[in-house]
């Protein structure tokens, strides 16, 4: 591809709310997927536009706080809170409907959310995660994030 050209999207998204706003870019081979809610409560849709995922897709969602993430698709969920935010976010995730198997780096559902992106100008509050490889493993055709900021 020229240099100039910029790689397609190979995921789209929907937000529940008129005013959810859900923006992809490319940049090298990675899938950026930035979620924007101005209430702080809301879901949004992923959908995969090829036959996989692609190997490499970001997730910033730009709220200040999470009280509660959902991630669900191919029978999948995991469940998240961050009580504590930063640049390194105290974050407690498990498997429903047991809140007390919490999740470790090696499962295939682990979130490894970190907290705002560096470097970003302007800065901007939120949190960054890649899809989880058992999401990409699994293969479905949509997943569901959905949220709750704390500080909505």
């Amino acid at each position: 591809m020229p240099p100039n050209e910029t790689a397609p999207a190979r995921v789209s998204g929907t937000g529940k709310s008129a005013d959810d706003r859900v923006r992809v870019r490319v940049e090298q081979d990675q899938q950026i997927v930035t979620i924007e809610s101005p209430r702080g409560i809301s879901e949004v849709i992923l959908q995969r536009l090829d036959d996989h995922w692609p190997a490499h897709v970001i997730i910033r969602l730009q709220l200040r706080g999470l009280e509660e993430l959902t991630i669900e698709g191919g029978g999948l969920v995991v469940k998240g809170v961050v009580s504590e935010t930063g640049a390194t976010p105290r974050l407690r995730q498990w498997i429903p409907p047991d809140e007390s198997v919490v999740l470790t780096a090696n499962d295939p559902l682990w979130l490894d959310l970190k907290g705002p992106p560096v470097g970003l100008v302007p800065p901007i509050p939120g949190f960054e995660w890649v899809l989880p490889w058992g999401f990409q493993r699994a293969n479905p055709e949509r997943i569901r994030v959905a949220f709750v900021d704390f500080f909505r």
